[in-house]
């Protein structure tokens, strides 16, 4: 019987190994490139071209019918409807991830990135946002106005998946088949 417990445990270890992923990718928002195709994102000037021939607009604002200032944010991860979304000039996270459909079940709203495709006037390209602690407390202080291009990553929750459970499994049969 014991024989029969080390061979189980050496197949739960070696099903749990081969489930392990190899590497993770991060998603990295992307900057717009000059024209001249230099691998270093910089600021467009006003008349600059990039992304074929359409002219970048100053500040890459724009109006609508009624005279709105409006911009276009990208969206990425666990919400209702990822993708480009166009928000009013001045709008916070919280709006957008309503107009984005609101977070889905699996949404990790404690680790919200909002990559800049040029830095602020902070100097800053990346911030980390806990939508949870605003939820919880109503605090609007973390919550910064968003810019024209940002690009919001709502990660998801990371809970017991598949692999987890069975390495709980194998690490208990391990610890059994030690001790006996």
């Amino acid at each position: 019987m014991n024989n029969l417990l080390k061979r189980v445990v050496s197949s739960i270890l070696i099903v749990q190994a081969l489930m392990m992923p190899v590497f993770t990718i991060t998603a990295i928002a992307a900057s717009p490139f000059e024209s001249t195709g230099s691998p270093v994102p910089t600021q467009p000037s006003a008349g600059a071209t990039g992304y074929g021939s359409t002219p970048y607009q100053t500040t890459n604002y724009f109006p609508d019918a009624s005279g709105n200032i409006l911009m276009n944010v990208n969206v990425w991860g666990n919400v209702g409807r990822p993708g480009q979304v166009t928000i009013p000039e001045g709008a916070d996270i919280s709006t957008l991830i309503s107009l984005a459909g609101g977070p889905t079940n699996e949404a990790n709203m404690k680790k919200i990135r909002i990559n800049r495709s040029f830095p602020d006037e902070n100097g800053k390209m990346t911030y980390l946002i806990d939508l949870d602690r605003y939820a919880k407390t109503g605090d609007r202080s973390m919550l910064i106005a968003l810019q024209p291009n940002d690009t919001i990553i709502i990660p998801k929750s990371k809970g017991i998946d598949f692999a987890t459970v069975i390495g709980i499994i194998a690490t208990a049969a391990s610890v059994y088949a030690i001790t006996k």
